[in-house]
């Protein structure tokens, strides 16, 4: 075999191998992206086993010289947000109602539970609801959140859930009662306004010269130094102490960083991003990404721009600023602050 055939057989070998990489990245993309469109929060309990994701509620031992040899149960009860009149839409089963005989009549019934909170009172405690809980509640609530980044429910929805719960009360014997839906409607609309206000992520590009261009090597070795961390996205994060992000990195382009190329691909541009909502400290954090950004710019010889390619200097980032203290501004007067539990359920 010749010199020739050899080197073309390791750069076709070569080449397979980055295609390969290339379509496993485009899957992980894909199943994260769809993770994404249905939160953890939103699973359907009725599609999975009943003892998947609860546990038995533990039980003391007989006692010896107990004639009936057992002891009532435990109760393992979860603690729960109270409903939220604001974010969700609320249906009403009163009665005397166990979570075993809830769950029952759900699954009975096939209605669909995702995007669903389950929640009643328990000794002045809101907990949730769950398929293994024998405690019998007065009143049982099902809260449909009316809006989240997925798009906002529509009034055709939330009638056929109240009809499909109407069956489910006659089926427990209990009595059903809800919010107006053309309320419902016209909150959730006003909602979707806000959002689209101020649901905002903002990004700081850092773009380089064809020939002073870095390699995905001598780049990663510099985000090092500033704390950054490559996930197994292809993205690199700066996380806070709870493990959320506060800031990405990633290829302007919005390619993934493979560690296969990086030694030999050079980066013509770089994003910055954040999400204002989802964080207690917006401004804090642009200043964080906007000074990032200028030692990248700086070490690595390239320029600061913005989304249209414009340079992003000092007085820009100041307008920025003022820009997103007016969104905060209307959080707060909203009562949904940045970074607040609401401001984390509306913005998912």
């Amino acid at each position: 075999m010749s010199e020739l055939q050899v080197i073309v057989g390791l750069a076709a070998a070569g080449l397979v191998g980055m295609v390969y990489a290339w379509s496993r990245w485009q899957e992980y993309r894909q199943q994260r992206l769809t993770r994404k469109m249905i939160p953890a929060q939103e699973r359907d309990i009725l599609l999975e086993s009943r003892h998947d994701h609860f546990p038995v509620e533990p039980r003391l031992p007989a006692d010896e010289g107990d004639a009936g040899g057992a002891r009532a149960p435990l109760v393992s009860l979860v603690p729960a947000a109270a409903p939220e009149t604001r974010l969700e839409y609320a249906v009403v089963l009163t009665g005397q109602v166990t979570g075993t005989a809830l769950w029952q009549a759900l699954h009975d019934s096939g209605l669909v539970t995702r995007g669903v909170r389950w929640v009643g009172q328990h000794q002045g405690l809101w907990v949730d609801i769950l398929m293994n809980t024998t405690v019998q509640f007065e009143k049982v609530y099902a809260l449909m959140q009316l809006t989240s980044r997925a798009g906002m429910v529509s009034e055709a929805r939330l009638t056929l859930f109240m009809d499909e719960l109407r069956g489910v009360a006659a089926q427990l014997g209990a009595v059903v009662s809800a919010d107006d839906i053309g309320a419902a409607v016209q909150k959730a609309q006003q909602l979707e306004r806000f959002c689209q206000q101020v649901d905002l992520v903002v990004g700081v590009n850092v773009v380089f010269t064809a020939i002073k261009a870095p390699t995905g090597t001598r780049l990663m070795s510099y985000l090092a130094q500033e704390g950054m961390v490559l996930g197994d996205d292809g993205v690199c994060h700066i996380r806070s102490q709870d493990g959320t992000d506060r800031f990405t990195l990633m290829r302007q382009d919005g390619a993934p960083f493979l560690g296969l190329t990086l030694d030999h691909e050079t980066i013509s541009a770089i994003t910055l991003l954040f999400e204002v909502g989802r964080l207690v400290d917006p401004v804090a954090v642009f200043k964080e990404v906007f000074a990032v950004a200028e030692r990248i710019a700086l070490v690595l010889d390239g320029q600061v721009v913005d989304d249209r390619g414009e340079r992003l200097g000092a007085r820009q980032a100041a307008a920025i600023e003022k820009q997103l203290n007016q969104g905060l501004s209307t959080m707060e007067t909203e009562g949904i602050p940045a970074g607040s539990a609401l401001a984390l359920r509306l913005f998912s």
